[in-house]
């Protein structure tokens, strides 16, 4: 700081523009305050001096302080009843008390119900300020929460299934078509090992979900797994729970609670990274078997599906367990015998479970037994 500097100056350079004007203040009171001696020592304006001094005599020294730049009135703010609405209508829309809707839906809303036109942006603004918008998670905090949900989880209790279409992709595309191939995939994989089993079905229903969840929970039980203890996950998809409005449980889930005594939990709508495990190894199966192999018909691609499978599970390290999923069992379970991991694909359009002469769905497990020694 220079003689020569200005009040200005000195302000804009300091860290704490109070003490400059305590100095001021201070010079003023003890030359007979004198405001216009004060404004030529500190080269500045009378009326600074002047403002300074009534905020010194009204509240002392804590008035020389900064005040907030915030404009005492604001005549576009949103009136509180609209924000009031807007809330109302981001927490309690629709029928599930847990459903929120977003700021181009509560617009058209509030313009339809209320003659109110706001901005997106305003009611974006408003959520933010309501706190009804939660801050999306950084990808550390997800891994981490990963992390602490695997250590929780038991190797070969806890599996996902999903359906992966084979109609979208280019080298069987024309087979799916014209029906010679099958155009689903029935995926069940372990969370924690990784261990993966599949089969093929043309057409997309609870019959064939049903058949094949069947066929993968009488294979665990004949290894020694406790069912009770397992835990099947899937999306929200038809041929899982059927339809949305139904009330009862649907054939599927019949099926794994009913008869084998497992659990069936489906994850939120809209997630699919719920079921990452398994949609992971759709698009695996597609860069490392579809994409490479000529398949021809459907034996060709039951065939060589298996031969994949085995490979897969017995011989294919997992890049994130540094072991293949039959070591990751061996070490984490009791579990020794590879015959655990050989899980025929089949087709299960063809497989009889669920024929006429089915008279309850606690007769799936008998046939499931016949089916597979009639298999061996």
């Amino acid at each position: 700081m220079t003689p020569n500097e200005s009040y200005y100056e000195r302000i804009t350079d300091s860290k704490k523009p109070e003490n400059i004007r305590r100095a001021m203040i201070s010079f003023f009171l003890d030359h007979g305050e004198n405001v216009s001696y004060t404004a030529r020592v500190f080269r500045t304006c009378r009326p600074t001096v002047t403002k300074w001094v009534k905020r010194y005599k009204a509240d002392g020294w804590k008035g020389l302080r900064d005040l907030p730049r915030r404009p005492h009135r604001c005549p576009h703010k949103t009136p509180d009843h609209h924000q009031r609405l807007i809330g109302n209508l981001r927490t309690n829309h629709g029928r599930r008390p847990k459903t929120r809707i977003g700021q181009d839906k509560i617009q058209l809303l509030l313009e339809q119900r209320h003659g109110i036109k706001i901005s997106s942006s305003t009611i974006n603004r408003v959520l933010h300020q309501l706190q009804l918008i939660r801050p999306r998670k950084k990808k550390y905090q997800k891994k981490r929460e990963i992390a602490r949900y695997r250590k929780r989880l038991k190797a070969l209790y806890h599996w996902q299934l999903d359906v992966k279409y084979l109609n979208d992709i280019p080298l069987i595309y024309a087979l799916v078509l014209r029906g010679i191939l099958p155009k689903f995939e029935y995926t069940i994989k372990d969370v924690l090992t990784g261990t993966a089993f599949i089969c093929y079905a043309h057409r997309l229903s609870t019959f064939n979900s049903a058949k094949f969840i069947a066929l993968c929970l009488d294979h665990f039980r004949s290894y020694g797994l406790d069912l009770s203890q397992i835990t099947i996950q899937t999306d929200n998809g038809s041929e899982f729970i059927g339809s949305i409005t139904a009330k009862k449980d649907s054939l599927f889930t019949l099926v794994v609670e009913k008869t084998f005594g497992a659990r069936h939990v489906t994850i939120p709508p809209a997630t699919p990274r719920f079921n990452g495990s398994v949609e992971n190894f759709h698009g695996r199966i597609e860069d490392e078997f579809y994409d490479l192999e000529d398949l021809l018909n459907l034996p060709d691609l039951l065939g060589k599906a298996l031969t994949y499978m085995l490979y897969f599970n017995l011989e294919r390290p997992n890049l994130n367990l540094k072991k293949t999923p039959f070591e990751a069992v061996q070490q984490q379970t009791e579990m020794k015998n590879p015959q655990f991991m050989v899980f025929p694909p089949l087709l299960l359009d063809q497989l009889p479970l669920f024929g006429p002469q089915l008279r309850s769905v606690n007769d799936v497990s008998d046939e499931v037994t016949l089916l597979l020694r009639k298999q061996k």
